[in-house]
């Protein structure tokens, strides 16, 4: 006995076929057009703060060492200290005169005598703004806290580039 395909197996196999040749087509050798998103993108200017202890043979005070590094050209970068009402400050220097600028691969180091009204720990911030030969406009901050008369809290203090703390910018914490 013969068997015979049925018509409408002839004619629906072709057809699935040309459907699964269409969708099931080969990967493209082209490299992606976007561009991948940088996890963490690194500001061309670099604040650093660093408390310096009173050195009373030389009858200087306590200080508060900041060092700006610039990786490119940077315009119109002005520096603001900012500290609680416990601390006084002369930060004339970092302050004064109209906004400069820093060549790339320029650093500068700048100390800014700290004299404290009481012990304790305080928060100190500088804040910098920058602008970018683009024209793009950079704000950025770097934090300390000043230790007078206090001991450090136990046990270890991790205050590194993935810790955030969940305050207000406006409002730091010691």
């Amino acid at each position: 006995m013969v068997r015979r395909t049925p018509r409408f197996l002839v004619v629906a196999l072709p057809v699935v076929l040309v459907v699964a040749a269409f969708w099931l087509h080969p990967a493209s050798s082209r490299p992606h057009s976007a561009a991948h998103p940088t996890i963490e993108p690194t500001l061309p200017l670099t604040l650093d703060l660093q408390a310096v202890p009173a050195d009373p043979v030389r009858g200087l005070p306590p200080r508060l060492q900041a060092t700006l590094g610039a990786s490119g050209d940077l315009q119109d970068v002005s520096l603001s200290l900012v500290v609680p009402e416990t601390l006084s400050a002369d930060a004339a220097e970092i302050e004064s005169g109209p906004p400069g600028s820093l060549r790339g691969g320029e650093n500068r180091i700048y100390s800014i005598p700290i004299r404290e009204k009481r012990a304790g720990s305080f928060p100190i911030r500088l804040e910098a703004s920058f602008r970018l030969p683009d024209g793009r406009l950079f704000h950025t901050q770097q934090g300390i806290v000043w230790r007078s008369g206090a001991a450090a809290p136990q046990g270890r203090h991790h205050a590194g580039a993935y810790e955030w703390m969940g305050v207000p910018v406006g409002e730091p914490q010691p």
